[in-house]
């Protein structure tokens, strides 16, 4: 029917039905003041047309676009990509769409990509942020765009976020690893903007210093050397020599490399080298390794807390920030047991 290079219109329809704008756009809308018929010979015309509804046009009119913007880090992160796909999932329940903006990482995308969600009036924000992103996170909120952080705070920053316990998920992990009997520890560390890195680390360094272990008998191992280390195939070369019994990686994601890696050069996970990660991403993915993990008590309650705090705040801009701090338990498979040799 359109043989034109222009998009179709809600005006094209109404031409080629005889009829006015306004009724194609109430038709579209499956108003209950038009007559069934006339509903269904407009939205016929309407698909055989290949009409697709202009949401900027929409949003100008109603001033809500029903869509929500993600901003997320690290996308390849199974961990992450779980939690998105569960709250696109309940958003799409209350009537919005959702669009995943990747960053990689890299400041100037996150700043690019926040941009591009305030200039597509997005009715809101779910945002994985960075720990020095202050002036990111306050531009979103002069500009009065609900505002979630997920997973981790930015200190100086005023808004509402949703998180696990990390300090006391490094304290689970140390006692665990410490009533096994392992008396020789590494920390894997994870990226430094990462808010919840140095919670995971010093709640796993403190309990082993208060429960009389030295130093000396632990190793950490930071992300300057553990994601190159991964990219070029090296993981290895940083773990040796193996002088300890037990690891406690930043998350699951390093934890699988780490665990392949070792089990490539002849150690046995857990006979020689217990591990432990962080986000249970197996509790979603049940075909991976069984990988002992700290995790939220309730693995949907990230998603689920995260979704209802961005409604509540489109709905009630003006209410007071919530930091909403979930509980954390270990999730235990056979990657960590006692090593008889201790």
């Amino acid at each position: 029917m359109n043989k034109t290079n222009k998009r179709v219109t809600i005006k094209d329809i109404a031409e080629y039905c005889g009829t006015t704008a306004n009724t194609v756009s109430r038709a579209m809308r499956n108003d209950p003041g038009i007559s069934e018929a006339t509903i269904h010979k407009i939205q016929q015309v309407a698909q055989e047309m290949g009409y697709i509804r202009n949401n900027l046009a929409a949003t100008m009119r109603s001033g809500q676009s029903k869509l929500i913007s993600v901003i997320v880090d690290d996308i390849k992160n199974p961990h992450n990509a779980t939690l998105i796909d569960k709250m696109d999932s309940l958003l799409k329940e209350e009537g919005y769409d959702t669009m995943t903006l990747c960053t990689q990482g890299r400041l100037d995308k996150r700043q690019s990509m926040a941009n591009l969600s305030v200039s597509n009036s997005v009715d809101g924000i779910l945002y994985f942020p960075d720990s020095n992103d202050a002036d990111i996170a306050n531009k979103i909120m002069k500009n009065r765009v609900p505002l979630v952080l997920i997973d981790r705070v930015i200190t100086g920053v005023s808004a509402d976020v949703v998180r696990c316990d990390d300090y006391q998920g490094g304290v689970l992990a140390a006692e665990h690893l410490l009533n096994l009997g392992h008396r020789k520890f590494v920390y894997i560390g994870g990226p430094k903007g990462n808010g919840a890195q140095p919670l995971r680390q010093s709640g796993f360094i403190n309990t082993l210093i208060q429960r009389g272990i030295n130093l000396s008998h632990i190793t950490i191992i930071d992300a300057d050397q553990i994601y190159p280390a991964i990219q070029a195939g090296t993981i290895y070369n940083i773990l040796s020599p193996i002088i300890y019994t037990c690891i406690f990686s930043f998350n699951d994601q390093i934890a699988y490399h780490v665990m392949n890696s070792l089990r490539d050069n002849g150690y046995q996970v857990p006979d020689d080298i217990s591990i432990i990660g962080f986000d249970h991403i197996r509790g979603a993915l049940s075909y991976l390794q069984p990988l002992s993990s700290i995790a939220s008590k309730y693995e949907a309650d990230m998603a689920e807390k995260s979704v209802l705090l961005l409604l509540r705040r489109i709905k009630e801009p003006n209410v007071d920030t919530v930091s909403e701090i979930l509980p954390v338990t270990l999730h235990e498979q056979i990657s960590s047991i006692k090593n008889i040799m201790v």
